[in-house]
């Protein structure tokens, strides 16, 4: 694992130990109902093994709020994928119409585009 990795690892579970009640494997095995208790007043515990971060014990309410919070929006989701794809096939749609142009019509579109228009040259003017 690169170091970065290991201290950012290091730096989370500091973080996730402050912020939690901890207890033992030991401890959990010995007095779930405790540890029950402590889940319903505090909403999770860190359940340490050989004083190290091993597991997180949560009542059921918070798990399923995570999952919710983790889900996409997926009305926003589909409104961007709609906005990229009308991008898309406008572009397509200028690119299928460029094709079909006759080699006239292109090579005036072309020097059309080229030529400065008389609005960008007073501008800079």
């Amino acid at each position: 694992m690169p170091v970065g990795s290991l201290i950012m690892s290091a730096v989370l579970e500091q973080a996730l130990a402050d912020q939690l009640p901890s207890v033992s494997a030991t401890q959990l095995v010995a007095g779930i109902q405790k540890v029950g208790r402590t889940v319903a007043a505090h909403g999770a515990v860190l359940i340490t093994k050989h004083d190290q971060p091993a597991f997180v014990l949560m009542s059921v309410e918070r798990y399923r709020e995570m999952q919710r919070a983790a889900e996409p929006d997926l009305g926003a989701l589909g409104g961007e994928f709609d906005a990229m794809l009308a991008r898309m096939q406008d572009q397509g749609e200028a690119l299928a119409d460029a094709f079909a142009m006759t080699p006239e019509a292109l090579g005036q579109a072309a020097v059309k585009a080229a030529k400065p228009s008389r609005h960008r040259i007073k501008k800079a003017a």
